[in-house]
Order: structure tokens, then C-alpha cells, then sequence
């Protein structure tokens, strides 16, 4: 009977972790894609990725008309001048970080880069 018991509370609490409050939805989500919250992806580890992974997170546009505001080509660029030791923890902290983590007080259009912690690694 106590087996009877545990089985159907496994199934009425797997029934109520089904599709619905446990999903993330959107590029905003704690993924930055979706999908449930237990099974994020990795970010791809590269320059590139990570300046992705920021505009997906709507930390940063893709592309900002003004020559010196941070987008997508001025994160690559920044991101491969630096060390190779710096550019691996910067690029490894925003692929660990979570959407709401990357996202600063006026981002994507004009962040604040002293917000950027994980950019903010990479400074000397």
C-alpha cells in the first residue's frame, strides 16, 4: 500500500510540473530562449556567442547607429582584444550568467558599462 502511495504522489507531482508554470518562454527568459528552466543549454564559447548571447538577453542591440555605443560588432571587437586568460572569463562569465544578470539600467539601447560586470572583467 505504501508503494501504491508513493507512485501516485511521483505521478501527481510530475503531473503538476508538466508544461506550463515551469516553462521560460523567450529570448528574456532565464535561458535567453526558453524551454524549462532546469535545462539551459551551454552558450557557445567564442567572442562571437557571447556578444550574441547578450543580444538575445536584450543587454545590448544588434546594431546601434552610433559610432562608440556598444552593439553586437563593438562587443566582438572588444571581446577579441583582449588577453586570451581575460577573454575566456569574460566570455565564460556571460555564457553562465542568466538574461535578468546581463540586462543593466538602460539596456539594450544605451547600457550602462559600469552595470557590465562581466565586461567589466576584462578591464585592467
Amino acid at each position: 500500500m505504501k508503494g501504491f502511495l508513493l507512485a501516485s504522489l511521483v505521478l501527481a507531482t510530475m503531473s503538476a510540473c508538466g508544461t506550463g508554470d515551469d516553462v521560460a518562454l523567450g529570448a528574456r527568459a532565464n535561458c535567453a530562449q526558453g524551454g524549462a528552466l532546469t535545462d539551459c543549454p551551454d552558450a557557445e564559447r567564442t567572442s562571437e556567442g557571447a556578444c550574441w548571447r547578450l543580444v538575445d538577453c536584450g543587454a545590448i542591440p544588434l546594431d546601434h547607429p552610433e559610432e562608440f555605443r556598444i552593439d553586437w560588432g563593438t562587443c566582438v571587437d572588444g571581446l577579441d582584444g583582449l588577453t586570451a586568460d581575460r577573454q575566456r572569463l569574460v566570455v565564460s562569465c556571460i555564457a553562465a550568467s542568466t538574461c535578468d544578470q546581463l540586462q543593466v539600467d538602460g539596456s539594450p539601447e544605451q547600457p550602462n558599462r559600469d552595470q557590465m560586470y562581466c565586461l567589466r572583467l576584462g578591464e585592467d
